[in-house]
């Protein structure tokens, strides 16, 4: 199982993140640990959407820190960054 976590520099900009992307299947979650102190939110969103993502945020793609895609096998968590 893999998915996108997408990590922002500001909660303002996680927030406005998610509206431009409410057509799609995200969602907030709290920013894991492993990959940022920043923000304490961030958006976890399908792999299969990433070039969906980019596209429209294209206007704001700055607002994006960083996108990883993390796995998942047993409880163990990779994270790969994009």
């Amino acid at each position: 199982m893999s998915y996108l976590v997408i990590t922002f520099e500001s909660t303002h900009k996680a927030i406005k993140a998610e509206k431009q992307l409410e057509s799609l299947e995200v969602e907030i979650i709290p920013t894991p640990r492993q990959l940022s102190a920043n923000c304490g939110i961030s958006i976890k969103a399908r792999v299969e959407d990433l070039e969906k993502i980019k596209e429209k945020m294209s206007d704001s793609y700055g607002d994006m820190n960083q996108t990883y895609e993390v796995s998942q096998e047993d409880s163990t968590l990779t994270f790969k960054k994009l």
